[in-house]
This record gives C-alpha cells, structure tokens and sequence, in this order.
C-alpha cells in the first residue's frame, strides 16, 4: 500500500481548513470579537485575594519574585511578564489585560481547531460556546495564569488534531509533513507546564490520546518512538523548573489545597454546570447566580449543549482516530479531578478550565452536525440566534457583583475610623486586600490595631475602644454571614450596621454611645434580633 492511500486510510475525513480559503482573516475576526466582552468592564471589578497575590508578587524585585513564586507552588514566569504592567495607573485593567488577550485567542484557536475537524460552521459555534461563556470569560478578567495555560494547552491540542488527522505523516516524525503537528504538541504542552503545574493533566491526557491512537496508525511502533521523544523534549524543558520548585516549596501541595470543600452532588452540579453548560457562577459562594436571568434560558442553553455534545460523538464515530482525541481531552480532567476528591478535595472550576475547549470544540463539531442541510441563510439565521440566545444567558455576569468590594469597605473605613479604633475581621485574608484600597494616610489607623479573633475584640469592646466588626470573605468560602455574627451576638447590639456592596457588612460597637439600634440590616443578617 503506497504513502498516499495508507494517509487516506487512517485520516479522520475533515472539511477543508478555513486557513486554505481566508488565510488568517476568520480566526483574526473571531479573536477581535472575542476580546470585545473581555474588555467590558476589565477594570471596574476590585482585586480578590488572588489578584492581590498576583500584585503583590509581580511587584518584587525579579529574583524575589522567583523565590516566592517557587515556595508557594507556582512557576514564575506569568508573573514575571506581569511585573513591567505594575508601574502602571489603573492595576485593575493592566494586570487583567494579559489573561483578555490570552483569553480571545482562546477562543480563535478553538475556532481554527473545530473547523479544521468539521468546517466553518463547527468552528463558528465552538467559538460561540468559548467566547461567551461566564465562567471561561471570568477567567479572563483575572489576574491569574490560568486563560494563558488554556491558550497554550490549546497550541498543543491543534497539534494532536493535525497528528491524528494523519498518522501515516505523524509516524515520520520531525522529519516528515506534519513537523507542524509535533511542534505544536511539544512546545505548546511544555511552555504550558512552564506557565503553571495545572498543565500536567493535559501532558497525561495527550500521551492517553497517543495510546489510544496507536491502534488507529499503520506504523505504531515509529509512532510510539516519536512520542517518546516527545515527552523527553518536554521532560528536557520543564523538569528543571519543578525540580527548583520542589526545593523552595514552604509547604507540600496537599497543605496548600486544605482549604478546597469536601465534594457532594452540589459541589459537583456546580462545576460541571459552570465550566461546561455555561451557567453564571458565584465564585465566592459556590453557587450560580440567578440574579437579572431570563426563566428557561439557562435550561434551553443546557438542552442545546447536551445535544450538540450528543451529535459529536455521532458524527465522529465514522472517525474514530479523532473521537478519541477529542473525547480524552474533554473528560479525562473532570474524571481524573472527580476521582481525587474522592481521597482530597480538589474539585475547582479553576482546575478544569482549559478542558471547556475541548467541550467547545465538540459542541461545535454536533451543532454543524444538526444544522447539515440548512441552507445558508438559515444556518446563519440560526447562528444569530444562537449567538443571541448565548449573550441573554451571559447578563448576569456583569449585572452581578462577583467579587467582595473590598474597595468600597476600604473607602468607608477610612472615613469613619478613628484612631484607637479596633478592627475585626471575619476572614483576615481581606488585610492585604484593604491595605492596597485603602488610602496611605488612614493605613496605619485602620490595620495596626487589628483584633485577630473573637476574644480580642471582645477585650478591646470591654476596655473602652470602639470596635469595626467586618465580615466579608478575601476569597472563596461556604461560609455565609449568620454562621459569623452568631458567634458576635456577645459583643451586645450594634451601634451602626452599614453594607459595602451586597458581600460585605460593616458593623461597629461603640461602649460610649448612648443608643445602640438593630436595623433591618442587621437583621437579614442575623446580628440583632
């Protein structure tokens, strides 16, 4: 059997790619679009605590800002790149931007990878399910590496697709034609790995994909042999760094994950919902957000993944090489992630992020599937509708308040504190938060006299000082705000209940006041009856 029929053989039958009708004039469009809601309102949301971690450390000189990024389990490199950006005005928007960027060519890579395997159509609804999803376009406006390990995870997975499209080609290695598929897959993964350690999953997704494909390859062995010496190359580029990391780390990763909750069915429905089927999440509360959202929009949007998810694997079980491909990289992060929070809990929609590419790629791949036959001005109908249907179910996020306005409590605290004034907190992760909000002058009155627990306040209350009880989460928690105040009960009635934002509530305890009053505030929450 000659070259060319065994590449025919083996090959997953594709559309022709979009690269060979408009060079690259339709990914370049999808990523300008998509860039478009990652920008609104970039920066009007304040810091959380992992954005101030980002601030803080992208701030250091550049070897401490290596040491700390190694003792704390994370690769430098991310924040390296930030640190130029911290000298600017407005940290908000100039820290975020770089996870915007990385985010829209995301969405264009998901674009090109969807219609190279099942054509525009495919490609235009994969980025459609990428581009406006909540939780993958709030990930976007962090200060966090994670939407650039997304993007490089998805440079490799376009290579894995090219490889598995021809694996006649794919067996020749380097020196073959598809050069452009193994490079991708090495320099993509390892530059992913170089970015932040969640990249390991991919690394043994892909090497199950290659296995899985082994079977599928007229040469298995010269297939085998070059991924082995693919993983070295990786191996080669990446290890030295882990190997720095594990030297410096403070503590071990276990320690570090202590504070993920045990998963149940909640757990569970809240992350699958929110990574894949597109439901607006509570980052701080682990919930979704319903607030502002359209009755049956949420369900009609799950019911149209589900099938198009449905129609993928239909379609390409007349290609199974790239059923595999696809199929591995979409399930074996939330399967491998859902079996370890069996022993340690380590379910977070964070961890499975760069794995919703894939779904959306899928997705993609089943709705051009449904839509066969549609004649053209009725498929783009249905792309408009589609689109339409995607941006009612995405309001909500920005109509939200997602994350605590530590801003807003700085800027009331620095208003109606006085010196001698004690202050409490109910989650003592909010200090760096309020040190970088609130103003250089009411710094040192605000923080320096700082109750650390129940106990303290309650001797500064009885010593005579007016005590601030705050209680507002820096970063994710379960806890909810009766569970705290219950315990504050013994601190008496509060002089003045007042809200910062709809997260965080402000109470203070003045002994020398003649009246204390309970408002519908304290109230709701639970401080007074």
């Amino acid at each position: 059997m000659s070259q060319t029929s065994l590449s025919e053989t083996y090959k997953v039958p594709v559309a022709r790619p979009v690269a060979a009708d408009a060079g690259w004039v339709w990914p370049l469009g999808v990523f300008v679009l998509a860039l478009i809601p990652r920008l609104l309102d970039l920066g009007s949301r304040p810091f959380w605590l992992d954005e101030i971690f980002t601030l803080n450390r992208a701030s250091l000189t550049p070897g401490a800002l290596i040491l700390d990024s190694f003792q704390n389990h994370h690769m430098p490199s991310f924040f390296l790149m930030l640190a130029p950006l911290t000298h600017l005005a407005h940290a908000q928007f100039w820290l975020r931007l770089p996870s915007a960027l990385f985010g829209a060519a995301a969405v264009a890579l998901v674009f090109v990878i969807a219609s190279r395997v099942a054509g525009r159509l495919a490609g235009v609804v994969a980025a459609l399910v990428l581009g406006l999803s909540p939780t993958v376009l709030a990930f976007a406006q962090e200060a966090r590496s994670y939407t650039l390990m997304m993007t490089l995870v998805l440079i490799a997975l376009y290579g894995v697709v090219r490889l598995a499209q021809n694996l006649p080609a794919a067996a020749e290695g380097w020196r073959g034609t598809e050069r452009a598929g193994w490079l991708c897959f090495t320099l993509g993964t390892a530059a992913a790995l170089d970015v932040l350690g969640d990249a390991l999953p991919w690394l043994l997704a892909a090497n199950l994909i290659f296995l899985c494909l082994l079977p599928f390859a007229p040469a298995p062995g010269r297939l085998a042999r070059q991924l082995l010496g693919a993983d070295a190359m990786i191996a080669t580029l990446t290890v030295p760094f882990y190997a720095l990391m594990l030297h410096f780390q403070q503590q071990s990763v276990t320690y570090s994950l202590g504070w993920i909750p045990p998963l149940d069915a909640g757990r569970l429905w809240y992350t699958l919902g929110s990574v894949y089927l597109m439901h607006v999440a509570d980052w701080v509360s682990f919930r979704f957000l319903h607030h502002g959202a359209l009755p049956g929009v949420v369900w009609l949007v799950d019911a149209l993944l589900l099938s198009a998810l449905a129609a993928a694997g239909w379609r390409l079980r007349r290609g199974p090489a790239m059923l595999v491909t696809l199929g591995i990289a979409f399930l074996f992060l939330p399967c491998l992630f859902i079996v370890i929070s069996l022993w340690h809990p380590v379910l977070l929609p964070r961890y499975l992020l760069w794995s919703a590419a894939p779904f959306a790629i899928l997705t993609g791949i089943g709705m051009a599937s449904l839509l066969e036959g549609w004649s053209t001005p009725r498929a783009r109908l249905a792309m408009l509708g589609l689109a339409g249907l995607f941006l009612v179910n995405l309001l909500p996020y920005y109509h939200n308040e997602t994350k605590p306005r530590w801003d807003v409590a700085a800027g009331m605290l620095a208003q109606e504190m006085q010196p001698g004034d004690v202050l409490y907190l109910s989650d003592n992760g909010a200090l760096p938060i309020l040190k970088y909000y609130l103003p250089a002058t009411a710094q040192a009155m605000a923080l320096n006299n700082t109750a650390g627990n129940l106990t303290q306040a309650e001797q500064a209350l009885a010593a005579g000082k007016r005590v601030w009880v705050v209680y507002g989460h820096a970063g994710q928690t379960v806890a909810t705000p009766r569970e705290f105040y219950a315990g504050v009960k013994s601190m008496g009635t509060p002089n003045l209940v007042e809200a910062a934002g709809k997260r965080i509530t402000i109470a203070l305890f003045d002994p020398s006041a003649q009246l204390a009053s309970c408002t519908a505030l304290g109230q709701q929450i639970g401080l007074c009856s």
